[in-house]
């Protein structure tokens, strides 16, 4: 019988999705890291960073949730803007808008990360959420337990598409970029704002505390997602969005 985390890698791999059933679901935030490393394990690939969301306390608490949603960046789902990407690769994809860490130097995620400011660029940035798990095998479960189901299918990743450099960085006020979404020729502003849109940097702040008792590392080139700064977007096949992150550039992805 295989195991969840060989359940989910088969389905990476075949880009389909698994059954859970709901007593094979991880009951807890450890177990869910657990099954998360074993899937990386089994795939072997190449990871570049992490994801991370609902980096604030105050988040988590709203949501009754007991840490942040987290996982890896496998390397082969960085992607560049401009994009066309196939839907059957990010089935059941949820977009979002977000500002991305590049680290330029090996980097250890502990307190006080987040003053090293010569360790890290920034850029204009999607995540495309994605899932390895069927709908109906995630509708029984409680909210906790599907964010530990989520963070065992590596935190719903499915690709993160980067854009811009943002230049002049200490210049800029990352809080108050508003976004336009284009979806279709319909444009929305489904930016976030006060306490739902943290600044950033609390991304780094979030991961240095998820692994304080032994603190991971972002080596030279990793990529560390912040969360998103807007509504996170439901996809269709066929949909087009061009996302204009205004004075720093833009990101247009087609999903064909």
């Amino acid at each position: 019988m295989s195991t969840l985390a060989e359940k989910l890698a088969d389905a990476w791999v075949k880009k389909s999705l698994v059954d859970i059933k709901s007593e094979n679901a991880p009951k807890n935030r450890k177990d869910s890291h657990s099954i998360q490393q074993q899937f990386h394990n089994i795939l072997k690939k190449k990871t570049l960073g992490w994801k991370i969301g609902l980096v604030t306390k105050q988040l988590q608490d709203e949501e009754k949730l007991d840490g942040p949603m987290i996982g890896k960046i496998i390397g082969e789902t960085v992607l560049k803007n401009p994009l066309k990407i196939q839907y059957n690769k990010v089935p059941y994809c949820i977009l979002e808008c977000e500002f991305a860490f590049k680290f330029l130097e090996d980097t250890k995620m502990v307190p006080g990360v987040e003053n090293k400011k010569d360790n890290f660029e920034m850029y204009i940035s999607l995540e495309l959420c994605s899932t390895r798990v069927k709908p109906d095998s995630k509708k029984d479960l409680s909210k906790q337990n599907l964010m530990y189901l989520n963070i065992a299918d590596n935190g719903a990743g499915g690709a993160i598409v980067i854009g811009d450099k943002i230049n002049d960085l200490e210049k800029v006020d990352l809080n108050s970029i508003e976004v336009d979404v284009d979806l279709n020729g319909k444009i929305t502003k489904p930016f976030l704002t006060g306490h739902k849109r943290p600044h950033p940097v609390e991304a780094l702040k979030c991961i240095s505390r998820e692994f304080e008792d032994n603190p991971i590392t972002l080596k030279k080139g990793d990529w560390l997602m912040s969360g998103s700064i807007i509504q996170p977007m439901k996809v269709n096949k066929g949909d087009q969005f061009k996302i204009d992150f205004k004075t720093l550039g833009k990101i247009n992805i087609d999903f064909i």
